[in-house]
């Protein structure tokens, strides 16, 4: 093969190769700023933030109260909040009267509504709760909820709860 034959293969390989980069720097740089892919971890965040504070919010240790109503307190906002905070010492004091100790775990959860400009959302959850109160043996039950979730400067926070139907 001569001298000239193999620059001109080079060439063309070099052309080639910066052509297919290229066009996977575009492809990339394309897919990273997708409204539509914005949209989808703006949804990924809400659902995991909302899990997280829906098990929160069905946890509770009489024994650990403070602690665990200052986490439902950190995971809520609005209305929601402001009534946690108000009712601080009629929670504990019915829990320590009552011995109430719950624990949940998300079964299944998704996100029903999103407006990521507004910074509302909207999402249904069903938890396994077990319940105790006065050392009794924990009873199991199915929570089915609606939940309305705010966007702050802190992130996702739940604004409202309510149970949902069958």
């Amino acid at each position: 093969m001569s001298k000239d034959r193999i620059r001109d293969s080079l060439g063309v390989l070099t052309v080639l190769a910066l052509l297919a980069a290229a066009w996977f720097g575009w492809s990339w740089w394309s897919a990273s700023h997708d409204d539509e892919l914005s949209l989808a971890r703006e949804r990924d965040t809400a659902l995991a933030v909302a899990s997280n504070g829906l098990v929160v919010l069905n946890t509770f240790d009489y024994r650990n109260g403070e602690r665990d109503l200052d986490r439902w307190i950190g995971v809520t906002t609005g209305q929601l909040e402001k009534d946690l905070s108000a009712d601080r010492k009629l929670q504990l004091d019915r829990a320590n009267s009552s011995q109430t100790f719950a624990t949940a775990t998300l079964r299944q959860a998704a996100v029903t509504e999103l407006d990521a400009g507004a910074g509302t959302a909207k999402l249904i959850a069903v938890l396994d709760v077990r319940l105790s109160t006065g050392g009794a043996a924990a009873a199991p039950a199915l929570s089915r909820l609606n939940v309305d979730l705010a966007r702050t400067g802190d992130g996702w926070k739940v604004s409202a709860v309510q149970a949902g139907g069958r």
